[in-house]
């Protein structure tokens, strides 16, 4: 069932899924934390954030896996962004799952109308999925938007109403 007061608020409240662009695998030395983006990632990211800006749906707050290539993804990404978006880098969003994910956006999205969380499969994949109530593939770089009838992060829940707005994926720009 919506939340009728989200939209007495007048508070349109949504959600950006995004999996990080592509890394590089040829430094086999190095762990799976600190893996960089390879050449596509670079030339990803910063295309995926003119889309975002394109369609009017920058955030607010960025809820960021601590891992090398998301963090690269999201620096490839901010020059798109508005100077005063609030960015928070989590180790909780590292392989998180769902059910984390979730917790991590009712517990970090301050009063955000808009919030993007940049994290990894197979956690992104699933997530995206149960909200959209389909299967959808979060290859990298790929980004699912969703409208959500909450009134506050707080209660942001895998149940919670949302409806998938918006999917894109590099290939397809």
């Amino acid at each position: 069932m919506d939340d009728p007061s989200a939209e007495v608020s007048g508070m349109r409240r949504r959600l950006i899924l995004m999996r990080h662009a592509k890394s590089d695998w040829a430094d086999e030395g190095l762990s799976d934390h600190d893996r960089p983006l390879n050449k596509r990632g670079r030339r990803d990211a910063p295309q995926m954030a003119a889309w975002l800006r394109e369609i009017d749906c920058l955030p607010d707050v960025v809820l960021s896996s601590s891992a090398v290539r998301t963090r690269e993804t999201l620096e490839l990404m901010q020059d798109s962004f508005r100077s005063d978006v609030i960015v928070s880098y989590s180790e909780s969003l590292y392989l998180a799952s769902p059910e984390t994910i979730c917790n991590v956006i009712a517990s970090d999205s301050c009063d955000a109308s808009t919030v993007m969380v940049l994290a990894h499969n197979p956690g992104m994949a699933y997530l995206v999925s149960q909200l959209a109530g389909q299967m959808v593939d979060m290859p990298t770089a790929a980004i699912a938007i969703f409208d959500v009838s909450i009134t506050d992060w707080s209660k942001f829940r895998l149940s919670s109403p949302v409806k998938l707005e918006h999917f894109m994926r590099p290939k397809a720009l």
